[in-house]
């Protein structure tokens, strides 16, 4: 059995998803600077690994984004420290400008580097000290796993060597299961029985762009008065969004469910009839690939990651970034078409079945952990 530290914050679905795929036939513990990791199996070990003052500032917004950046040598001394402690086989150290960065600056081998999307995609064009980050995890780590196919062209152009680069859709459709009866007790309590429901599924960070989205609701609204809109999600910007939410007076059309888990996120997209994301950047979206499997039409943006799972007008709607009228237009279109909705659903559906298979990924994911173990071992004994 295999000795794993997956090294993250333990706040993402993309955490629970790893998490319980390696501890089925690994030893597995999480190491952490997060205060409170939500998304870990139970029987996954915590170590919260605490700088000074991580407690005290922890509900403090961006507090977390400056002890990142300015606390970045102590953290890496800390992680060490718990490595040292902890003696594992492998390092899995997520995104390449943080928990990545950390574990390739460590004495551990082997290393295997997740990205994450923005860490890849965004960071290294806004700030010299995170492309460095970026470019040394990349160069440092044994293996690097990949999402899609603009992360792969991402890592390659900071400086990856590509013949150490694992790329798959993080994505198991056999957990995503519609329920007439979950999605029924769902309008019922949303009181929304015979109005369509169009479903966002993003946090409320500047980089998901749902205030374009929001945005367009009141032109939905005006050409489909029965259409309804849920959101699911939360962040930094939370309350600025129910501020322009009251603003626009569009509040009675629109619901705020906040952070949901994973379970209870399926529940109430499945009662939903439309799928949005307005996003400004993503590899492979997990949110959209759940709406897909769930026969939900989507409308998004024409972002490179998107593009890899959606044909405008075949299985949904690809839409300009920043651009309300048209996520606007998009919607109509489907609310007005229930054939057309029905119709693309049903393709959606059928490629992400196509492309998507999680079982031969996961072999594939427990034969490059196999690898590593086994020739760091190997190397080992060679040198004793």
């Amino acid at each position: 059995m295999v000795r794993i530290a997956y090294a993250h914050d333990g706040v993402n679905v993309y955490d629970m998803f790893f998490l319980r795929h390696l501890r089925k036939k690994n030893n597995v513990f999480l190491l952490t600077f997060n205060v409170s990791p939500s998304f870990v199996p139970r029987d996954v070990g915590k170590l919260k690994m605490m700088e000074p003052l991580a407690r005290a500032t922890a509900g403090i917004r961006f507090t977390e984004g400056l002890r990142m950046y300015v606390l970045w040598p102590l953290r890496a001394i800390l992680f060490q420290f718990y490595l040292y402690m902890l003696k594992p086989d492998i390092v899995v150290g997520c995104m390449a400008t943080k928990y990545g960065f950390y574990s390739a600056l460590s004495r551990f081998r082997p290393v295997l580097l997740v990205v994450w999307g923005s860490d890849v995609l965004i960071a290294p064009k806004r700030f010299f000290l995170l492309r460095f980050m970026a470019k040394y995890a990349l160069k440092k780590s044994d293996a690097v796993i990949v999402d899609s196919e603009v992360q792969r062209e991402a890592v390659v152009k900071l400086g990856c060597d590509p013949n150490k680069i694992l790329k798959f859709p993080w994505f198991d459709l056999r957990r995503v299961k519609s329920n007439t009866r979950r999605r029924n007790q769902v309008r019922r309590k949303l009181g929304w029985v015979g109005n369509p429901i169009v479903v966002c599924v993003r946090m409320h960070e500047p980089i998901y762009g749902v205030k374009y989205f929001l945005e367009a609701i009141p032109d939905v609204i005006k050409a489909v008065p029965e259409s309804r809109f849920l959101l699911i999600g939360e962040g930094r910007l939370s309350t600025q969004f129910k501020k322009r939410v009251k603003e626009m007076r569009i509040d009675p059309y629109v619901r705020f469910m906040g952070r949901l888990s994973r379970e209870e996120t399926i529940t109430h997209m499945s009662a939903a009839d439309i799928y949005v994301s307005t996003s400004l950047s993503d590899g492979t979206s997990a949110s959209l690939l759940e709406a897909m499997a769930l026969r939900l039409p989507p409308v998004v943006t024409e972002i490179p990651g998107n593009k890899e799972w959606i044909l405008h007008g075949w299985n949904g709607l690809l839409v300009p970034v920043r651009d309300s009228p048209s996520v606007a237009d998009g919607i109509i279109s489907l609310l007005k078409g229930r054939a057309l909705r029905e119709k693309i659903g049903a393709r959606a559906l059928e490629v992400v079945k196509s492309k998507t298979d999680w079982e031969e990924n996961s072999k594939r994911l427990d034969f490059l952990i196999n690898e590593l173990f086994t020739e760091s071992r190997s190397e080992s004994a060679e040198k004793n």
